[in-house]
């Protein structure tokens, strides 16, 4: 696969959604565990979707997250999206390849800086913040090649779907993207 052939489009329409929560859904235990997932805390699927696409009616400046797609061959093969999102100021970002096939090629690299450009374009950003799994290799090595500062490691629970973990916090600043 050329990076080239890979567009980067927003997610917008009900089976866009109905992928990233498959994504999540319909992963085996031990790879959510790399990503410190808890299933139990997976919202349900439909209520998920719905919640994905309510947030798609409201502004930009009002959106609680966003996502951007990597279409190939007219197909979706991954995302990256931001939550937690304070307009203007910073939001939290997320990188999934969706097929394991194309993970470990340095398109996630490719794949990341894409959507770290887009979204600081489109929210006017000043800062994009990760917080990966401490134990998680591949998003922090990452997050160290596109030029994410290493802020602290600490434990904390990242999000709703996430158990009680080490995380590595990174910060992007504008500039530096």
């Amino acid at each position: 696969m050329h990076a080239d052939a890979i567009e980067l489009i927003p997610l917008s329409t009900r089976p866009h959604f109905e992928s990233v929560v498959d994504y999540f859904h319909d992963a085996d235990d031990a790879f959510l565990e790399v990503m410190g997932v808890d299933r139990k805390r997976l919202p349900e699927r439909e209520t998920w979707i719905q919640r994905l696409l309510a947030d798609l009616e409201r502004p930009d400046a009002e959106k609680q997250t966003f996502f951007l797609g990597w279409e190939y061959e007219g197909k979706i093969v991954g995302h990256s999206n931001i939550n937690k999102i304070r307009y203007g100021e910073d939001a939290f970002i997320h990188l999934h390849i969706w097929h394991p096939e194309l993970r470990r090629g340095g398109l996630g690299t490719l794949f990341f800086k894409r959507s770290a450009n887009a979204f600081m374009k489109r929210f006017r950003l000043k800062r994009l913040l990760c917080e990966p799994r401490a134990e998680n290799a591949a998003p922090n090595k990452v997050l160290s090649k596109l030029g994410f500062r290493f802020v602290k490691r600490y434990r904390t629970v990242p999000g709703q779907i996430n158990h009680e973990q080490e995380v590595n916090r990174y910060e992007l600043d504008h500039e530096m993207a």
